[in-house]
């Protein structure tokens, strides 16, 4: 590693959990590649000294990347990027998410899946399907006014338009997202409570049904990518004013 990407770290706010923080700003540099596959990591005492910490809490970093495939250590020699890292799983880990640009990723990620998802529940959701979902959005309904029920609602009326497009790979990775994003959710449904936002995002809901239920392909798109865009861009305010 060059002296000039060793140096590029930045420096450590102090947060609650600092080997989640260095975990952090290693995964990015590793996945822009600031870091290539197969490049050896600086040791752990010089880690340390970079971040300033003590090698125990680089060692606890350094086992997060290798929990989810980054690196893998070699005894006697160090510890290294995977040379195969294009080739690792899918995931989106909570890591990601430690700041906004990457939960803004994650987000438009989640717009183009969902708002594909909605579309074909619009022309391969059986009838069943579209009374479960409506299930679902009478529930999220009953629940507006209570943020930590809404939250779980919320996420269950998402994953019931997956399910409606009949196709288990969107349910896979649906499950997936709205895992890792609930408590993104449940933030913003905490701050939005008593907003005139919580009766905008029933309507919003409403019309991806409705859409649906008339099995109306664009329709259905369009809903779904309004409200995900119209919730990322309350969502950005509201980080912001926090």
């Amino acid at each position: 590693m060059s002296s000039s990407t060793a140096s590029a770290f930045d420096s450590l706010g102090r947060p609650e959990n600092l080997p989640d923080e260095i975990a952090q700003q290693l995964r990015t540099r590793i996945l822009n590649e600031s870091l290539a596959p197969g490049q050896r990591l600086p040791t752990e005492q010089e880690l340390g000294a970079q971040f300033g910490v003590s090698r125990n809490v680089v060692r606890e970093a350094i086992a997060r990347l290798k929990l989810t495939g980054l690196v893998e250590t070699r005894h006697g020699v160090g510890t290294f990027v995977c040379a195969d890292i294009a080739l690792r799983p899918f995931e989106v880990s909570h890591d990601d998410l430690l700041d906004l640009s990457q939960l803004i990723h994650v987000h438009q990620l989640r717009i183009e899946i969902e708002s594909g998802a909605a579309a074909l529940a619009a022309t391969h959701r059986t009838a069943a399907q579209l009374e479960s979902l409506r299930q679902s959005l009478r529930r999220l309904e009953q629940h507006a006014s209570d943020w930590e029920a809404a939250s779980h609602t919320s996420v269950d009326f998402h994953l019931a338009v997956a399910h409606c497009a009949n196709n288990p790979y969107f349910v896979r990775i649906m499950g997936h997202l709205s895992h890792v994003i609930h408590h993104a959710v449940r933030t913003f449904r905490f701050r939005t409570i008593g907003t005139t936002r919580v009766e905008e995002i029933e309507n919003e809901h409403e019309i991806i049904v409705e859409a649906i239920a008339r099995r109306d392909s664009a329709g259905a798109r369009l809903a779904m990518r309004t409200h995900l865009e119209t919730a990322m861009a309350h969502y950005r305010t509201l980080l912001g004013d926090l």
